[in-house]
């Protein structure tokens, strides 16, 4: 009987222990609340950290809010709001809000996250929203007026990888001077009507699908073209030094050669390169399904919620989209006409043999700039 009742006590005790030491265990936990959007790869790089750091600390809490779902954009204002983050942040993401610090930038966050886990110090609010009123996205948006909301967009236009995407498509094709604005343009339709749309009645299909797998594969391919590219380019500029211009694009193989010339030949004699045109109009839809949500978000997102949820201001909302997406394609049209008048230069310049190589050497490291820009950016 004592042997027993000595085996209850020592399993009370235990039973005791145990929810002690994970009361303790819940106590010590530091709660990290990440806001993301599925567009943005900054967004992507920041959530494999935070996962991974997650599986090898027992101790950090991290919890996730994707903001194309309205109620965590509200909930990402209420945090805002609570930690008093500065204008030029706000409506940021990535951003993770710790303790009673955030952080919008993703080396800061790797830098310093070891650090904030191991010191002690105030808990990371925990904030609930119960009915979504969206007073904070009307009260913003009242204040938006066109040449703002217009500018907002000419800045997001600056992404360097769309307009890296668009000069990279161009060098691709040996069309005449005259084509390259209907390429060029198609392109750029195919990114407003992908803002349009997404900003409007596809706007759910955001939450449906993972973009990261996306942006990584897009990726990988981009930057393996650009690299081969830059090598052709060096060894073209090696070939026109040496003023052996027979050489010039015999780096490629035979067969290929000949697929290459027959391939070029038919897109500059396509009368009205029905082909290519639709090429670049949906390029630039996949272009956008990188980028939407990812920069200029304080005007884009807002737009985007007043449109969403709010049937009294939801047609002045798409007058204001349509102003900033005309304001992002600003950038690329201006892009498009330099290309167009670079053209006629460049037709001129290989006129002049001796000056082949600078041109061959000048594109290699165009095409390298833009290979670090992806890499850095996209």
């Amino acid at each position: 009987m004592r042997k027993f009742a000595l085996f209850l006590i020592v399993l009370l005790l235990l039973a005791h222990g145990s929810v002690f030491w994970s009361m303790a265990e819940s106590e010590n936990k530091v709660t990290s609340v990440y806001f993301y959007s599925p567009t943005c790869a900054s967004c992507n790089s920041m959530s494999d950290f935070l996962e991974d750091f997650s599986k090898n600390h027992k101790n950090f809490d991290l919890r996730k809010y994707d903001i194309s779902d309205l109620r965590n954009k509200s909930l990402l204002d209420k945090y805002n709001e609570a930690y008093k983050v500065s204008a030029e942040d706000e409506g940021i993401v990535p951003v993770v809000f710790i303790r009673d610090k955030y952080y919008t930038d993703e080396q800061l966050i790797r830098a310093n996250l070891e650090k904030v886990l191991s010191t002690p110090g105030a808990k990371t609010l925990e904030i609930s929203i119960s009915v979504q009123t969206h007073e904070k996205d009307i009260s913003r948006f009242k204040g938006f007026t066109m040449p703002s909301v217009f500018l907002a967009g000419i800045i997001n236009g600056l992404n360097p990888c769309s307009l890296s995407m668009l000069l990279f498509f161009l060098s691709l094709l040996a069309v005449k001077k005259d084509k390259i604005l209907k390429i060029g343009m198609s392109f750029i339709t195919g990114k407003f009507l992908a803002y349009v749309l997404l900003g409007t009645i596809l706007f759910q299909f955001l939450s449906m699908f993972d973009f990261r797998l996306f942006n990584t594969v897009f990726k990988i391919i981009f930057a393996i073209v650009l690299l081969a590219l830059i090598i052709m380019s060096i060894q073209d500029y090696f070939a026109a030094k040496a003023e052996r211009y027979d050489k010039i694009r015999l780096q490629l193989p035979q067969a290929f050669r000949r697929f290459n010339h027959g391939v070029n030949k038919k897109i500059s004699g396509f009368a009205n390169l029905k082909i290519i045109v639709l090429l670049g109009f949906l390029l630039g839809m996949i272009i956008s399904l990188g980028e939407f949500l990812c920069t200029g978000q304080i005007y884009l997102a807002t737009i985007i919620t007043i449109f969403q949820t709010n049937s009294q201001l939801s047609l002045q909302a798409l007058i204001s989209l349509i102003v900033y997406n005309s304001g992002v394609i600003i950038p690329l049209v201006i892009l498009l006409f330099l290309v167009y008048k670079g053209k006629e230069i460049f037709d001129v310049s290989e006129a002049i043999r001796e000056r082949l190589h600078i041109i061959k050497l000048i594109n290699a490291l165009i095409l390298a700039l833009f290979f670090i820009l992806i890499l850095l950016f996209f």
